[in-house]
C-alpha cells in the first residue's frame, strides 16, 4: 500500500518536473515588475516602481518583500524568484496530500488527489516563472489544512497573509469565518471572545499594511484590482463570465471538472455535504466576486480554488467503495493524458513564443533605451515589466497599473478602450518623450498624431502574447516631438 501510495505522487513530480524543464527561462512581464519594486526597497527607494515614486502597482506586496532578499544578498533576483517559486510549488503539492489525507482518511484516494493537482496544465504552466501563483496556492492549502486540523489562531492569521499575496483573499477570510461561527453556534461553543481573536489575528498583518498603503499611496486599493476589474450588474456579462470560468477551469482540470459534476449529483441524491461545504462556499464565493466585478479571467488566478475542485471531484470515487482502485487507476490515467495533451498542445508553444519574445523583444528594447536615451527620458509605455527594469527610465504605465499618479490612472482608465490599446493616444493628456506602440502590423514609419511627431528609432518583434491570442505583435519605439513647442 506505501508503495502504491508513492508511486502514484513521484510520477506525477516526476511528469510536473519534466515540463518545467522545458520551459526554465519562461517568466511574465509582470515578473519583472516585482523584480522591480523589490529592488527600489533594497536600495532605498521606496515601494516603488519608478524609484522614490512610491505606488501600489503590485498584486502582492507579500511576495515583493520576500523578493527583496536576493537584493540585499548580492545574488541573482530573477533565479532567487524562479526557485522561490518552485519551492512553494512542490511545498504547496505535500500540503495538498497532507490536506487530502485528512479529508479522505484513505491514503490512496489522496495520492491520486494530489497526482491530479500536480498535472493541472495551469499548475505546470505558472510554476517556476518568479510570479507569486505558487506561493498563493500554498498558503491557500495550508489554510484549508490548518482549518481541518483545528488550528485556528494560526488559520486566521495565514488568511491575512493571504490577503496580502492576492486581494481576493478578503473573501476567503469571510468564508472562513462565516464557517467557524456556524460550527461554534452549531456545536454549543460560540465564544465571541475568540471569535473576535481570531479577527484580530487576522487584522493585523493586514491594517499593519494598509495604513502603510494609504500614508505612502494615497489608497489601500491595489491599482491592479481597479486595471483589471469593473463592477457590473450586466446579465449578458455574467454569462460571459460564467463561460469564461467554465472553460479556464476545464481547460486543464477537464478531470476533477467532470468527476466534480458527479459529487454535486451524490449530494443533490444523497442530500449530504460530505464535508465539503468550506470548499464549495469558497469556490463559488470567489466565482461570484469574479463574474460581478467583470474581472480578466485569467488561469493563475484560478489556480487559487483549482485544488479543492479535485477534492470535491474525488469525493466521488471515494463514496463509490465498488472498483475503487480501478475507477482511481482510470482517473490517473485520463489526467496524464489531458494533462500533457494541454501542455503540449498549448502550454509549451506559448510558453516558448513567449519567453523568445521577452529575450529578443522587450528585453533588447529596455537595453536600448537604456544606452541610447537621455538619463531623464520618460517612457509612455503599456508593458512595463521588463521595459522599466532594464532601461533604467522613468516609466508610465499606459495600463494604469504602477503610476503614482491615482489622478492620471482614472483618467486612462476613463479613456475609451481602443484609444488605450493604441498607446500614442494617451499623448493629449500624458507628456512622454518616448511611446512604446504595440500592434499587428510591421509597417514602421514615421506618424503624425495631432500635435505631436512620432520619429521610428526600433522595432521588434514578439511571436505571441498568450494561449488564446498566437497573433505576433511589434513593440515600436518612437521618439515623440511637440510640433507646438
Amino acid at each position: 500500500m506505501k508503495a502504491a501510495k508513492y508511486i502514484v505522487i513521484a510520477l506525477p513530480v516526476l511528469i510536473f518536473l519534466i515540463c518545467l524543464a522545458q520551459k526554465t527561462l519562461y517568466s511574465p512581464d509582470d515578473t519583472y515588475i516585482y523584480l522591480q519594486y523589490a529592488k527600489n526597497i533594497a536600495s532605498g527607494n521606496g515601494f516603488s516602481f519608478n524609484p522614490g515614486e512610491q505606488s501600489y502597482g503590485v498584486t502582492s506586496p507579500l511576495w515583493v518583500i520576500i523578493l527583496t532578499l536576493p537584493n540585499l544578498l548580492g545574488i541573482s533576483a530573477f533565479w532567487f524568484a524562479k526557485f522561490a517559486d518552485l519551492a512553494c510549488a512542490l511545498t504547496s503539492i505535500f500540503l495538498f496530500y497532507r490536506l487530502a489525507c485528512i479529508f479522505f482518511k484513505d491514503e490512496i484516494v489522496a495520492a491520486a488527489s494530489a497526482a491530479v493537482f500536480t498535472l493541472n496544465a495551469w499548475f505546470v504552466r505558472w510554476s517556476f516563472t518568479g510570479m507569486e501563483t505558487s506561493f498563493a496556492v500554498l498558503l491557500v492549502v495550508y489554510i484549508f489544512l490548518l482549518y481541518f486540523r483545528g488550528r485556528y489562531s494560526l488559520m486566521f492569521f495565514m488568511l491575512g497573509l493571504f490577503y496580502l499575496t492576492r486581494p481576493e483573499g478578503f473573501i476567503l477570510s469571510i468564508v472562513i469565518f462565516v464557517v467557524v461561527v456556524y460550527k461554534s453556534i452549531k456545536s454549543e461553543e460560540f465564544n465571541a471572545f475568540v471569535l473576535g481573536k481570531f479577527i484580530l489575528f487576522t487584522a493585523i498583518p493586514v491594517l499593519a499594511f494598509l495604513i502603510f498603503a494609504e500614508k505612502s499611496f494615497d489608497t489601500f486599493v491595489p491599482n491592479t484590482a481597479l486595471g483589471k476589474s469593473t463592477l457590473t450588474l450586466s446579465p449578458v456579462i455574467f454569462i460571459e463570465q460564467v463561460k469564461e470560468i467554465t472553460k479556464t477551469l476545464a481547460g486543464a482540470g477537464l478531470v476533477e471538472i467532470l468527476l466534480s459534476m458527479l459529487t454535486i449529483a451524490f449530494i443533490i441524491i444523497k442530500r449530504d455535504f460530505f464535508g465539503l461545504k468550506p470548499f464549495l462556499f469558497w469556490i463559488l464565493s470567489l466565482a461570484l466576486l469574479y463574474i460581478i466585478t467583470d474581472a480578466d479571467i485569467i488561469s493563475r488566478y484560478l489556480l487559487i480554488i483549482s485544488p479543492f475542485l479535485v477534492i470535491i471531484g474525488l469525493t466521488s470515487v471515494s463514496i463509490t467503495p465498488k472498483k475503487r482502485n480501478l475507477i482511481l487507476t482510470f482517473v490517473m490515467i485520463a489526467s496524464v493524458f489531458y494533462s500533457q495533451f494541454i501542455f503540449y498542445k498549448f502550454v509549451k508553444p506559448s510558453t516558448d513564443d513567449f519567453t523568445e519574445g521577452m529575450n529578443q523583444c522587450l528585453i533588447p528594447e529596455g537595453k536600448w533605451l537604456n544606452e541610447n536615451t537621455p538619463e531623464n527620458s520618460q517612457i509612455l509605455v503599456n508593458d512595463v515589466g521588463a521595459i522599466g527594469y532594464y532601461s533604467h527610465r522613468y516609466i508610465i504605465d499606459a495600463a494604469a497599473l504602477i503610476n503614482r499618479d491615482l489622478e492620471l490612472n482614472r483618467r486612462i482608465m476613463s479613456t475609451p478602450l481602443e484609444d488605450r490599446l493604441v498607446t500614442h493616444r494617451l499623448l493629449n493628456f500624458i507628456k512622454a518623450d518616448y511611446v512604446i506602440d504595440r500592434d499587428s502590423t510591421d509597417i514602421f514609419k514615421p506618424m503624425e498624431f495631432e500635435k505631436f511627431s512620432l520619429k521610428p528609432e526600433l522595432m521588434k518583434k514578439f511571436p505571441s502574447l498568450g494561449i488564446s491570442d498566437s497573433s505576433p505583435r511589434y513593440f515600436k519605439i518612437y521618439k515623440v516631438s511637440n510640433k507646438e513647442q
